[in-house]
């Protein structure tokens, strides 16, 4: 499974994908995980220079759509969508799909997703930057322990300012990571390790910045964990957007 949009870095069968940076190649296997439990397989984003123009541009407090390439949904397992306002360094949850990722309820043992469109709200706080980077994280319910992880370039219309946020939890990525087990039908293996996860600050320095300020603007401390161990804008247990027509 992969991004579709909007396009990851690199992504070869991404939509309105912008140029690539001098240098660089298409990427024609996004949908392949970056690591597995015992093997890390590509840095985190896996592409570490940014396009050279957003792939999309996104408003605080907007809800945002986004599209998934449909090729072995693993029955579900555990999604996140993160910000990060340091190239990827740092990134924040926006929001949690558990459990359930491409199905929204039990699915089962099966490669053939049932969603492939979701929403999310990006927060009223959200900080503004013109280079943003927002990314989506995938441990498998089904199959090799995995993890996938697609970086898209955004830019985010807001004031300077900070978000607080569960810090973007990563799992099945070598072995100085958590494992998480196959779920054999118990879709909460593992789901204590993105319940429990600490909260992160990060911040943006608004859409005034110059390039420089861009660069250094970002600043993140770890907060205590709120009461529900949950911080993220979904709760965990249903995905949210609409069903996908084939």
């Amino acid at each position: 499974m992969a991004l579709k949009i909007p396009c990851p870095r690199y992504d070869a069968h991404g939509v309105d994908c912008p140029q690539i940076p001098d240098g660089e190649s298409w990427d024609w296997d996004q949908i392949e995980p970056i690591g597995r439990e015992d093997k890390i397989i590509s840095p985190l984003c896996k592409h570490k220079k940014p396009f050279k123009a957003p792939s999309a541009e996104w408003k605080a407090g907007e809800t945002v759509e986004v599209v998934f390439h449909g090729i072995a949904a693993h029955s579900g397992g555990h999604s996140e969508f993160s910000i990060s306002y340091d190239n990827g360094k740092t990134f924040a949850v926006l929001q949690q799909n558990l459990k359930y990722m491409f199905f929204g309820s039990p699915s089962g043992l099966t490669n053939a997703p049932r969603k492939l469109k979701y929403q999310i709200k990006l927060p009223d706080n959200l900080p503004g930057s013109n280079s943003a980077l927002f990314a989506w994280t995938w441990v498998n319910a089904s199959g090799n322990r995995e993890f996938y992880m697609n970086c898209v370039d955004v830019r985010i219309i807001g004031e300077a300012g900070e978000f607080t946020g569960k810090k973007m939890t990563i799992a099945n990525y070598g072995p100085d990571y958590p494992s998480i087990l196959e779920f054999r039908g118990k879709y909460t293996t593992g789901i204590n390790l993105y319940l429990n996860s600490r909260n992160i600050t990060v911040s943006g320095p608004g859409n005034n910045a110059t390039p420089d300020e861009e660069d250094t603007s970002t600043t993140d401390t770890e907060t205590s964990q709120d009461e529900e161990g949950n911080s993220s804008g979904g709760d965990g247990n249903d995905d949210n957007g609409s069903d996908y027509d084939n």
